[in-house]
């Protein structure tokens, strides 16, 4: 990035700071966040408004976009999207099969055994270290079928919460919480053997490959409720401070085009080297996708089966979202726990 901004504003020095969306509100002129909270900035007046347009807008699916506007106006531009992603072998039928959370748990059942490591035949290996309040409100925007459902400011619905309960019995509570402050930890249990599936993020695939079972593992999005056709994306956007000075806000428009080009998106995903292993993680851009997807036959499936596989909805919380998560959290842990 820095290299890259040097050929637009070489007299414009870039200052780096630590801030993380999940805790605190933004705190630099340039900053990417979850589109989680793209409505509650809105709301609060955080965001600089971008205009009605926003650069190169027809390389994004319109469901990036579904948070990025409020009246007619956009306040932030699509750099990242994700999803939760089922990993599993080419060799197993019956999971390749399966549309929906529902579907996966009649297919799997629950853990035969307890251990840290299922055996090859059992379970989906998945992370309920933490946040399962994100796991639950994913669940429940699916389930009722709306971006920011009204439900969810409310007490803990036990028919959603059912899908919860189904996967993590098919991970088993060892497995489940076991935390050593790796994310490819479980990637890695996946790729040497362990579990039926994974559920996990894209770039799981990254350690997957490393590993030398990219050929053998395929991918898809499942809903996770009970509707197939209803499936819930993260994105991120890029925006810039609304209580930015004046004279910083036309560098602060050219850094946002940067962060979201074609030619940084590119540099940023695609390994350092031929020998490199790409990160997987997924560009908002679907120039970028393709042109990944070309180049990389893993990349190639998380194309066509995760970021053109569904007509996704984006994760979006109300201004009220984290006083919700610290009133449900312990009901959400206590109704895992029985």
């Amino acid at each position: 990035m820095t290299t890259q901004w040097k050929d637009i504003e070489p007299d414009v020095a870039l200052r780096f700071v630590d801030w993380d969306c999940y805790f605190e509100e933004p705190k630099s002129d340039v900053f990417v966040f979850d589109a989680l909270y793209a409505p509650q900035y809105i709301e609060e007046g955080l965001l600089y408004p971008l205009g009605k347009t926003i650069p190169e807008s027809s390389v994004y699916p319109a469901w990036t976009l579904e948070q990025a506007s409020s009246q007619g106006i956009y306040y932030g531009i699509p750099q990242m999207v994700c999803m939760d992603t089922l990993f599993y072998r080419k060799e197993d039928p019956a999971v390749a099969r399966v549309q929906t959370m529902q579907q996966l748990y009649e297919a799997i059942g629950p853990r035969k055994t307890q251990a840290l490591l299922p055996g090859r035949d059992e379970g989906v290996i998945a992370d309920f270290s933490l946040n399962n309040e994100m796991k639950y409100y994913n669940i429940l925007q699916d389930h009722t079928g709306k971006v920011v459902p009204v439900q969810a400011m409310g007490n803990v619905q036990e028919d959603a919460m059912q899908y919860l309960k189904e996967l993590y019995a098919m991970t088993g509570t060892a497995t489940g919480r076991y935390d050593d402050g790796n994310e490819f930890t479980r990637a890695e249990w996946f790729a040497q053997g362990h579990g039926r599936a994974l559920y996990a993020y894209p770039e799981a695939m990254s350690a997957i490959v490393r590993l030398g079972q990219g050929d053998d593992t395929d991918v898809k999005a499942i809903s996770s409720c009970e509707h197939p056709d209803v499936a819930t994306a993260y994105v991120d956007y890029v925006s810039i401070s609304s209580r930015i000075p004046a004279d910083k806000v036309e560098a602060a428009k050219k850094l946002t085009a940067l962060l979201t080009s074609k030619p940084y998106m590119l540099a940023a995903l695609k390994p350092a080297s031929k020998e490199g292993v790409p990160q997987y993680l997924l560009a908002a851009r679907q120039d970028v996708m393709q042109e990944l997807a070309a180049s990389d036959p893993n990349y190639q499936k998380l194309y066509r089966h995760l970021y053109r596989a569904k007509s996704w909805h984006v994760m979006a919380g109300t201004k009220d979202f984290a006083a919700w998560e610290a009133k449900v959290g312990p009901d959400i842990e206590r109704d895992l726990k029985k």
